[in-house]
């Protein structure tokens, strides 16, 4: 454990390990800050779901709201949202107390809970949930404090932070896991596989039969997907091996971006809204206060998973480096 704190903390090039544990601790701050101003945004921007909560019909109630069969649904539902928005009212001006934090992630399980209590559970809110229980377990109130923080605090709340990467990069990886699955179920089977030229635009044109949206680029991506295969390999890739890369700093800006681009592109095609993920892979990717504040394309490379070993090991990187 001693290990990977001075692994997060500093990487092998800083002049000044006490200065970067210092900026890493204030940016890790504000990725935290900003994260529990997103609650309530999200409440604001969704009454339109959770107007009918108020007064629902007939539920199949989830374990996490099993509670109001007893004091009946919609005398409690109310009463659970007023709670609820309380409560995240409360993380964006006092994230620093722990009570609070778990008061929140209490708050989103319950909310959830009642909504996915009419219908199919979806995994849109599933990466707030989780990260929001890692806040609020693991990183200490000290982290919202990083300009007072002892040195072992901000350790402690950097490895809060990169607990929360590692379990979003885990959800991508096993969905490429599933994707490699299926693929190779579909290939026993004689059918497309999501590696054929043609699995992006066949992908595309079965979610648009099936809910007939007005996609912005369905058709555009239907009538060129050949050419745009390589996208789909892309995505595999990147998502398969998510969580190597929250394991190499270098690569934490690349996967973010990466990442991002597939849920914009998935929206402007299947019209699949992931924006919670978006603001998630924004705050702890994009913004990542592990990756190097420098660019550099060699290093970079020679930390892609799969493809950076034999390139080191062929010595390619520094002969094309020298050369250009």
């Amino acid at each position: 454990m001693g290990t990977l704190r001075r692994q997060w903390a500093r990487s092998p090039r800083d002049p000044a390990p006490f200065q970067t544990l210092t900026a890493r601790s204030h940016r890790a701050e504000a990725i935290l800050r900003i994260f529990y101003a997103f609650p309530p945004f999200w409440v604001v921007t969704h009454l339109d779901l959770l107007r009918p909560l108020l007064d629902p019909q007939a539920p199949f109630l989830r374990w996490p709201v099993a509670w109001m069969a007893w004091v009946g649904v919609s005398t409690a539902a109310p009463i659970l949202l007023a709670l609820a928005l309380g409560a995240f009212m409360l993380g964006a001006f006092l994230p620093e107390h722990r009570a609070i934090r778990i008061a929140v992630f209490v708050a989103w399980l319950e909310v959830l809970g009642l909504g996915f209590s009419f219908g199919k559970i979806h995994h849109l809110n599933h990466g707030l949930l989780f990260t929001s229980f890692i806040f609020a377990a693991f990183v200490p109130d000290a982290a919202f404090r990083a300009h007072s923080a002892t040195r072992t605090e901000r350790q402690h709340g950097l490895l809060g932070l990169h607990a929360a990467m590692t379990m979003l990069a885990l959800t991508y990886s096993l969905a490429g896991v599933g994707k490699l699955l299926g693929t190779a179920y579909q290939a026993a089977l004689g059918q497309i596989t999501p590696l054929h030229p043609s699995a992006l635009a066949r992908h595309i044109a079965d979610r648009l039969l099936q809910t007939y949206p007005e996609s912005i680029l369905g058709g555009f991506m239907i009538e060129y997907g050949v050419w745009l295969w390589p996208m789909m390999l892309a995505t595999v890739y990147i998502q398969l091996f998510a969580l190597v890369a929250a394991f190499r700093p270098r690569l934490h800006r690349l996967w973010g971006v990466g990442l991002m681009g597939f849920h914009v592109v998935t929206a402007l095609t299947m019209t699949i809204d992931f924006s919670p993920n978006l603001i998630l892979l924004g705050l702890l990717w994009l913004a990542s206060p592990f990756a190097p504040e420098t660019f550099d394309l060699r290093a970079l490379a020679a930390d892609l998973p799969l493809v950076g070993r034999p390139l080191r090991r062929q010595d390619f990187l520094r002969r094309w480096s020298s050369s250009s």
